[in-house]
């Protein structure tokens, strides 16, 4: 990393990396989540609440429908009701903050969210929930004291030692950060599938810090034109980061290396990630980054949230990165997070 790097939450709007490299920010939800639904649909998806209160399935698809026909006050009152039979639900207790949020209460929407904690205050997975949602909402201190305390009740999980090392340089922790990448790195049993996108990260700090490389053996190097991040936010689940290239070639688990040097690493099945994907030198034309939610596992939560994080021009004076929130409902889901526009040869 050369010089000071940006740190961006995309807008909607394009945004230029420099006069070759562009980003455009697409969806945060899958297209077609809010689509509208008919005042038939709401009937029966109430009945089918009221045919059976303890369906979760029912309750969530009230929830949901309401959200989608705009009725986001009787959306909230429907979250209210399910939450007043299921209290120990976190889907619903989740819910709840996301609809405060939509509302533009954000006080009542942390309340919400923390209700995550306080009802498995040893559970490090709802720690981390709740670390990602306020990720989202910009709250990196508070994500970060979530990720601590997930750590603190018990967890040796180095995927969470990555969060942690992840937010850690973001918010400027440089140190933190280094100490903790290299502690994933040196550790005998980290996953490679963790050790390498650490490897990764290590290197942006060591090339911002004046130190070399060489020793981490990196594939890609250090200077890049595309990089991109995948996390998510539960356990034992399979989110897919797909990106296709200009050529319309799509790199991802199943194909991992372009026509033109892209190279996706690892396949993370297990939960949380990371995956990345590497373009060393961007072909011209459009790439599309993609998330897959391929498997659900066994999560206390049906739907997968986290953020695809794009590096432009890695490791080089103009270095651009952008963090990219996304939301998906249900397996099977694809959202497109951003498109990158790549003009003609350096």
């Amino acid at each position: 990393m050369v010089g000071a790097v940006a740190l961006l939450v995309a807008s909607t709007s394009a945004v230029a990396a420099d006069s070759r490299l562009a980003l455009v920010p697409a969806e945060k939800e899958p297209a077609g989540s809010r689509a509208e639904i008919t005042e038939a649909e709401l009937v029966a998806l109430r009945a089918a609440v009221q045919k059976d209160p303890k369906d979760r399935a029912a309750r969530f698809n009230l929830v949901r429908g309401l959200q989608r026909a705009g009725k986001l006050t009787d959306a909230l009152e429907a979250a209210k009701e399910w939450r007043a039979a299921d209290a120990y639900n976190l889907v619903v207790v989740r819910l709840l903050g996301d609809l405060y949020a939509e509302l533009g209460d954000r006080t009542k929407a942390r309340r919400a969210y923390s209700a995550v904690v306080e009802l498995l205050p040893k559970d490090a997975s709802a720690h981390r929930a709740l670390a990602s949602v306020l990720k989202q909402s910009g709250d990196l201190e508070g994500a970060y004291a979530r990720l601590l305390a997930a750590s603190e009740n018990g967890s040796k999980d180095r995927r969470l030692g990555f969060e942690i090392a992840d937010v850690a340089q973001r918010l400027g922790k440089t140190d933190e950060a280094r100490t903790r990448f290299e502690a994933i790195i040196e550790d005998p049993e980290t996953p490679e599938a963790v050790r390498y996108p650490a490897k990764q990260r290590l290197a942006q700090i060591y090339q911002q810090l004046g130190r070399s490389t060489e020793q981490l053996g990196l594939k890609g190097g250090t200077k890049n034109d595309i990089k991109v991040y995948l996390t998510w936010d539960t356990d034992h689940s399979d989110v897919d980061l797909w990106v296709t290239n200009p050529a319309g070639e799509k790199v991802f688990y199943s194909h991992r290396n372009g026509k033109f040097g892209e190279a996706l690493y690892d396949d993370v099945t297990t939960g949380y990630g990371p995956e990345s994907f590497t373009a060393p030198n961007a072909a011209p034309g459009q790439y599309v980054v993609q998330v897959n939610y391929f498997g659900r596992g066994r999560s206390n939560f049906s739907e997968a949230r986290g953020e695809v994080v794009v590096v432009l021009d890695e490791g080089k004076p103009g270095e651009k990165k952008f963090v990219l929130p996304y939301r998906l409902f249900d397996e099977k889901q694809t959202v497109t997070v951003a498109r990158i526009q790549v003009k003609g040869s350096k």
